[in-house]
């Protein structure tokens, strides 16, 4: 099964369709069986679908016509592949858009599970921050995909994170009792720090799947400034795929490349090729409490 993540940076792109049609084309190419993305935007003023195509619900706004996971799938059944999908809103972005995470499958979705990581905090407030999960029926059972998008460690002195993730791993572990769970996003922690998200995630008991790969291609996932990491400009990974339990990771690779001109978003993209019936039994999470 191969799984792609990727932050999609959505309508702050320039050529924004072409790039949505080549990552359609490099689905199609690569055979992807399950997408996790990320700022997944639409305008908040444009008109409302009322039957998105293949969409199997999951958010609480209503789905409307420059939604960045509709045209990609609607690029796919162009292209003569079906993928179903699902959506979550997490707030309002750049004053404008519907800022969401989203889960696209050509395998069947079972299930939907919309994940409010920020329950203090109203749609209209950054801080607030949503996960989306959908079980995924494969040829040997069932898995729990997730996608979220993270805050910084510490967000205007404020352990965003932390709370956030409290929340998130309370809601994995509830999926983890019923299938294996696969986490992908951006984390918005580099995984060098040895004292902030990439450790607290890890600490967890979530295995980030770099480690087990067989094979690997590339490392980090960001190689210059963007928003929200003013002033850095070294390279850095901070996009990542977690699974709560060990499994066969034939191949993690470094895709759509931000420092190079495959670049689609100003995140890479990670694509895996994972052994679906290779799960093992017991799930490794420990779920956190709020007050970590």
């Amino acid at each position: 099964m191969r799984f792609l993540t990727l932050n999609t940076h959505s309508w702050c792109e320039i050529h924004q369709i072409a790039k949505i049609h080549t990552l359609a084309k490099f689905i199609i190419e690569q055979q992807v069986d399950v997408i996790a993305l990320q700022e997944v935007n639409q305008l908040t003023s444009t008109p409302v679908v009322k039957e998105p195509l293949n969409y199997r619900g999951g958010a609480g706004i209503p789905v409307r016509e420059d939604n960045y996971a509709l045209l990609l799938v609607q690029a796919l059944n162009e292209m003569g592949a079906t993928y179903e999908w699902t959506l979550t809103e997490t707030h309002i972005g750049w004053d404008r858009y519907d800022e969401c995470v989203a889960i696209l499958s050509r395998l069947p979705i079972r299930g939907i599970k919309p994940i409010n990581m920020s329950p203090g905090y109203g749609y209209h407030q950054v801080q607030r921050r949503a996960a989306q999960a959908a079980l995924i029926e494969t040829e040997t059972g069932t898995f729990w995909c997730a996608t979220t998008h993270m805050s910084w460690w510490d967000f205007d002195g404020e352990p965003l994170f932390a709370q956030e993730y409290a929340h998130l791993s309370q809601e994995l572990a509830e999926c983890a009792r019923t299938a294996p769970v696969l986490l992908g996003g951006d984390f918005n922690s580099a995984a060098h720090l040895s004292d902030e998200g990439y450790a607290l995630v890890t600490s967890s008991g979530m295995i980030d799947t770099r480690s087990l790969a067989e094979h690997t291609d590339g490392e980090n996932t960001v190689h210059r400034e963007i928003a929200g990491w003013e002033g850095s400009t070294d390279a850095k990974r901070i996009d990542f795929v977690f699974a709560d339990r060990l499994l066969t990771v034939n191949s993690h690779a470094v895709v759509f490349r931000d420092n190079s001109p495959e670049a689609i978003s100003d995140h890479s993209g990670l694509l895996l090729e994972i052994d679906p019936s290779s799960w093992a039994p017991q799930s490794l999470l420990t779920p956190l409490t709020t007050q970590h």
